[in-house]
């Protein structure tokens, strides 16, 4: 028989030559390890034997049929709180078919290791008691609270709320200037069917009659986590809800989102998705793109892009420091990584120095960091050490994040474009450039941001409320802001659109090189909170900027407007140029 030719090569004279035909993945079907959709029984087992074919397959595909698969906490020997856990795998793929992946009680979906070019596809995860509930208030005490909670979320009594807000019956939505609560609640109790009462360690100013959600677990249980992995792709997937974030990246390579989604489930009454951000990425490096992609109703922020401070402790001798993150969270460099050096003072960089080696100090949280070369002479203990060689760069574009209680996005990175994307009744920020010392020490001064063609309808009108709709900015200890430019550098805000806020428009402290090009802002300064929510733009400690095309009529702002532009303490007015803006 004569072999196909391909481009004029017979696959013929290529095998006979001893060239192998390209491999072909291995198709590894649940069903075959007896998971089954929509038969009620547990599947947490069955599934980990067919991961743990995949790994015997390099290049494998994980295939689930379409129907419901149900994961429960405590059924995974290796780890009762984790369901799926994928470790150093190549070029996987799971595939859910549409498959809906049904969890309960406490517990980690989907975790993956040190794997590399991972994709995940078509499938959605839920719980089926979700971590929140849904309830009215019907009466208040000097420390209690009754919440009559809606049938769907069957309450028992001595569920712990971790954190509670208030929500307007009319727009269910959370109140305007509303009333939050996190850690306030010691215990619960059923004093009536379907009635809870949460006894506050401190009393709590809401109204009865509000709707209020009540957020039995905040953190900890995400719905995909990928630690120490590269080239990961996320496509068609939806979370509707977990008692934690959507999807975390720690420590990664190339992460690429398309058609991801975090929503309430539909047809139901919850009033939230996840319990805690929506995507969060800590310390990663590469490129991180998301593309038409949906947040709605989580309880923080739709995108957190970042890393995390070292706070120095001791200066050992000029090479070698030792350092932690002031809340105990794993922020540990490794050789070869550059870190920058800040006084917490004013967060400006003074120097940089190449990581040599790491002794980690597991029993205080800390770690020994010597460095290849002599530290500068002004080091001092409580400076800050952000880390220069994890700062992924982002593209995201054409995503829509709404009705959530925070920002819509924090942009804590380098080489960074957010465009074309829609941000609505976020009660915080819709995007803050941001890095700050006052509590989960986030960093990293921003070079190269670019927010541009991005709508923002009735933003930053809750807790917790910000500056301004759109932020460059960063907060010292005390929430003081930097007294001299140069956090961050070069930054680009262009043709945006800025409808309702309670406090500003476009809020900048302690930039040097922004542009601030062709946006309008309408009905913001609503109900201003503090000075600087008076101004439609209002810039401090900032130098190098270019204030132009920007329409911001004083008669289509809210009843708080005392200026439409403002330039506060701390600018260089020599540098800053302002011209061709309408209302000004």
């Amino acid at each position: 028989m004569r072999a196909a030719s391909v481009l004029g090569v017979s696959t013929g004279l290529i095998l006979a030559a001893g060239m192998p035909p390209a491999a072909v993945a291995e198709v590894v079907r649940v069903a075959r390890f007896g998971a089954l959709p929509d038969d009620g029984v547990d599947d947490t087992l069955a599934v980990a034997r067919a991961i743990e074919a995949c790994g015997r397959s390099p290049g494998a595909r994980l295939v689930f049929a379409r129907g419901r698969y149900d994961f429960a906490e405590g059924q995974n020997p290796a780890a009762p709180r984790a369901s799926m856990i994928f470790r150093n795998l190549s070029d996987l793929t799971v595939d859910g078919g549409g498959a809906l992946l049904m969890f309960r009680g406490l517990i980690a979906p989907m975790q993956f290791s040190a794997c590399a070019g991972v994709r995940v596809r078509n499938l959605t995860i839920d719980w089926e008691r979700p971590p929140f509930s849904v309830g009215t208030i019907v009466a208040r005490g000097d420390r209690t609270l009754d919440v009559r909670v809606a049938e769907e979320f069957p309450v028992r009594g001595g569920e712990p709320v971790q954190a509670l807000a208030d929500y307007d019956p009319a727009t269910r939505l959370p109140r305007r200037q509303g009333a939050e609560l996190y850690h306030g609640v010691e215990s619960t109790e059923l004093v009536a069917p379907q009635t809870l009462r949460l006894h506050l360690r401190t009393p709590m100013n809401i109204e009865t009659g509000s709707l209020t959600v009540l957020r039995h677990q905040v953190y900890g249980f995400n719905a995909l986590v990928f630690d120490r992995c590269a080239g990961v792709k996320v496509e068609n997937v939806t979370v509707h809800t977990a008692p934690g974030m959507g999807l975390v990246g720690q420590r990664c390579d190339d992460i690429a989102l398309d058609r991801f989604r975090v929503v309430p489930r539909p047809g139901t009454g919850r009033l939230m998705s996840t319990t805690a951000d929506a995507t969060h990425f800590k310390a990663c490096a590469g490129t991180i793109r998301m593309t038409r992609c949906e947040f709605d109703g989580m309880g923080d922020d739709a995108v957190n892009v970042g890393s995390l401070y070292l706070q120095v402790r001791q200066r050992v001798d000029d090479r070698t420091v030792i350092a932690g993150h002031p809340l105990k969270m794993p922020a540990t460099p490794e050789p070869g990584e550059k870190l920058e050096l800040s006084h917490a003072d004013d967060l400006l960089v003074y120097a940089e120095a190449d990581v040599a080696a790491v002794e980690p100090l597991p029993a205080d949280a800390l770690c020994r960091i010597s460095f290849a070369g002599p530290l500068p002479d002004e080091l001092r203990a409580g400076d800050v050490l952000g880390n220069a060689s994890r700062t992924a760069a982002v593209r995201i574009s054409r995503c829509s994040v709404r009705n959530n209680r925070a920002r819509g996005m924090l942009i804590q990175t380098r080489d960074a474009v957010v465009e074309d994307c829609t941000f609505e009744n976020c009660t915080s920020g819709g995007v803050w450039v941001l890095t700050e010392v006052v509590h989960f020490f986030e960093a990293i001064g921003t070079r190269g941001v670019v927010v541009r063609n991005n709508t923002f309808t009735r933003c930053n009108y809750s807790g917790p409320l910000g500056e301004g709709v759109l932020g460059v900015y960063a907060y010292l200890a005390g929430f003081a802001y930097p007294p001299r430019p140069g956090v961050h550098r070069d930054t680009v805000l262009e043709n945006n659109i800025i409808r309702q806020a309670d406090n500003c428009g476009i809020f900048v402290a302690g930039a040097d090189g922004i542009v601030i090009r062709g946006n309008r802002i309408e009905g913001v300064c609503a109900r201003p909170t503090r000075d600087s929510g008076r101004s439609a733009i209002c810039l401090m400690s900032t130098r190098n900027a270019r204030i132009a095309g920007n329409t911001a009529e004083p008669d289509r702002q809210g009843p708080g407007l005392s200026a439409v532009f403002t330039l506060g303490p701390g600018c260089e007015e020599s540098t800053v140029i302002v011209e061709d803006n309408q209302g000004f």
